[in-house]
């Protein structure tokens, strides 16, 4: 476990506040519309209305409360050499710029895994939410996500960040950071919605990987009009058996990039070589969860098929989904049961 100093104790919805100000949200109809953010604008009435509050939903998305210390990755197994307890020395450590991803459905090489089989996710609780009651949701069920806390976001109670983390590479600064117990994933990019450098840092403060996503963030199809709104970022990342599980996606309508959208990848650890990449549509969530064997995660959005999915960690295949009533946000493992945020609808889901 990385040693930090203890956190600042703040209101986390001064975090979610601070990130709505900055956004405005692409509602669905009044049925199921998602949110990036928790202060939701009123429906539109038609799908031309839409558009326009669809492309300001590229705005950060919030934060939730304070990081727990639960389902750990693996240590990655290759280190680089120790940038010293002064800090990580990133701007002199070039990132590997990876190649282009195909966009869609691809298996170049397995992931290690075993052959266990596919959690079962049986729903046992449904119930609405108010859209703003984020961090209440997150305090009734004492969950939380390994969020720690960055320069610049209001102060939370997230976990403090390490010292030895720098807070920019370049021009770039620190926007997110994950403490996965036996590792970090540091983000850096100019905002919340341009995430396109990520580095993983060992317990012995190690980088093990420094990855330039840049070639996944523009797809290769883009409707007329479109490309201004399709600025892809990287969203959340785990590493676990010396391969980097992430996922990548834009912020608006799969249309806009013609379904090439919204994507996990397993990428090596060591070469950056991609391993396998999901079929499209499946994570735009803020998190997804690595479960033994497999991947659990979510998509949805304005009038867009809202799932939760199961995929193969090895080959990256889907295995299962189940149908939400708006678009996911967070999804948080505990004690056996999978608990799911979306937009307007609260889900509880034992994993059998």
């Amino acid at each position: 476990m990385l040693t930090a100093p203890p956190p600042r104790r703040s209101s986390p919805r001064k975090l979610l506040l601070a990130a709505a100000a900055l956004a405005a949200c692409a509602c669905q109809p009044a049925c199921a519309p998602p949110a990036r953010t928790p202060d939701a604008a009123p429906p539109p009435s038609s799908a031309a209305d839409a558009a326009p509050a669809a492309r300001d939903a590229a705005g950060p998305a919030p934060q939730p409360a304070p990081p727990p210390r639960g389902d750990s990755a693996a240590q990655p197994p290759q280190a680089a050499a120790d940038d010293g307890a002064a800090g990580l020395a990133l701007d002199r450590r070039p990132p590997v710029k990876l190649a282009p991803p195909p966009f869609g459905q691809t298996l170049v090489r397995p992931a290690p895994a075993g052959g266990s089989a596919a959690p079962r996710l049986v729903k046992v609780a449904e119930q609405k939410n108010e859209i703003t009651d984020t961090e209440a949701w997150f305090a009734r069920n004492s969950l939380s996500l390994p969020i720690l806390q960055v320069p610049g976001a209001p102060e939370s109670d997230a976990g403090a960040l390490p010292s030895f983390v720098p807070t920019r590479y370049r021009a770039h600064a620190l926007v997110k950071a994950i403490d996965h117990g036996d590792h970090l994933a540091l983000f850096y990019g100019k905002d919340l919605d341009d995430e396109r450098f990520v580095a993983i840092v060992d317990a012995a403060r190690k980088v093990v990987a420094f990855f330039d996503f840049t070639s996944f963030l523009t797809p290769p199809d883009i409707a007329p009009g479109e490309a201004e709104f399709v600025r892809g970022h990287v969203g959340w990342a785990i590493a676990r058996d010396g391969v980097l599980y992430v996922s990548s996606g834009h912020r608006t309508y799969a249309a806009s990039s013609k379904g090439k959208n919204a994507f996990l990848s397993a990428i090596d650890l060591a070469s950056g070589q991609l391993l396998w990449q999901s079929a499209p549509l499946v994570c735009n969530a803020e998190n997804f969860v690595l479960r033994g064997d497999h991947l659990l995660c979510g998509y949805g959005f304005t009038a867009e098929p809202d799932f939760l999915y199961v995929l193969e960690r090895a080959t990256g295949k889907v295995v299962s989904k189940l149908p939400l009533k708006s678009g996911p946000e967070f999804l948080v493992e505990k004690e056996g049961k999978l608990f799911v945020r979306t937009y307007d609808t609260d889900y509880v889901f034992d994993i059998r």
